[in-house]
């Protein structure tokens, strides 16, 4: 996307992280981030630290301004063509922020048009309410954006600056039987509902249950991508990472700063301790401590 953007106002933006600045900024211009096929001179690029040839890939960008870590060096090379280094300690992570910062369309603050909202429902002024939305009684907090055809049911609350993608469903009934004699299904009532905390994104046609006594809880910080479940009274601490396709059955707990990584199924009431990572396409049964990597079906620790 075409942006023209100061690079000093990308440096005041990283404040304290840009740890130094060759070359002369004054009236320069970015207009674009773009992948190495589709540099130009006013692109903002970057170099991945982990690169073995980061000072080769450095010299040879066609771009005036490009993000690096602190080991590229200067070089008359790069001195003589006039470049400009954004020195970071880490230039993906930067990247990102400088991109989500200047160059992603925010969404209109309000509640559009074709969207059907409860009267008791609690907006702040500054969400964003897409079209075909659904809400019921719920509280939806200030900066939130909920995508096209997103239906929230009552009791459930999120936070403030979240992304709820198009098509998420939040607060469903769960569906926990009791078997009769004779074998007839008893639905178990769901009471509960569910609380979402800030900065959180679920990924497009996710659906997440409401809780039967209690509530469903996804922490500050979470971020799940599409066809996500999340099944009833599941806890989410915070700054837990689910990929695409992943389905957590009832009352699964997953500890802070863990990783879920696509088609993984976890058992009901297991229990995934922090920074723990859970590998494609595992089914997991056990309860998994803190700090490990599981994988398989059914998973096991590497």
């Amino acid at each position: 996307m075409k942006k023209k953007i100061a690079v000093k106002d990308i440096a005041t933006f990283l404040g304290d992280s840009l740890v130094m600045t060759y070359g002369e900024t004054a009236d320069l211009i970015v207009d674009n981030i773009a992948d190495v096929d589709h540099t130009v001179v006013s692109t903002l690029d970057w170099v991945n630290k982990s690169k073995d040839n980061k000072q080769q890939i450095v010299e040879s960008s066609v771009a005036k301004v490009v993000v690096v870590d602190p080991e590229i060096v200067y070089s008359p090379t790069l001195a003589e063509r006039g470049k400009v280094l954004l020195v970071v300690e880490n230039p993906r992570m930067t990247i990102a922020k400088i991109a989500t910062e200047f160059f992603l369309e925010k969404d209109v603050p309000g509640i559009h048009s074709s969207a059907i909202v409860d009267k008791g429902a609690i907006i702040d002024p500054s969400a964003h309410i897409g079209p075909g939305c659904i809400v019921g009684k719920a509280k939806i907090g200030a900066g939130t954006s909920l995508k096209a055809g997103v239906i929230v049911y009552d009791d459930v609350e999120i936070g403030t600056n979240c992304i709820i993608q198009a098509g998420v469903v939040i607060g469903t009934d769960g569906l926990g039987c009791q078997r009769e004699a004779d074998g007839t299904l008893v639905k178990f009532p769901h009471l509960g509902g569910v609380k979402i905390g800030d900065n959180v994104e679920v990924g497009a046609n996710s659906q997440i249950a409401k809780g039967v006594f209690s509530d469903t809880i996804i922490s500050n910080g979470c971020k799940m991508n599409g066809l996500c479940f999340i099944a009833h009274n599941c806890e989410l601490e915070e700054n837990v990472w689910i990929t695409g396709d992943t389905m957590l059955c009832g009352s699964v707990h997953v500890g802070k700063n863990t990783t879920i990584f696509s088609n993984v199924i976890v058992r009901d009431q297991a229990h995934i301790g922090e920074k723990a990572t859970v590998g494609m396409g595992s089914v997991v049964t056990k309860n998994i401590p803190s700090g490990e990597i599981w994988f398989g079906a059914p998973a096991h620790k590497k």
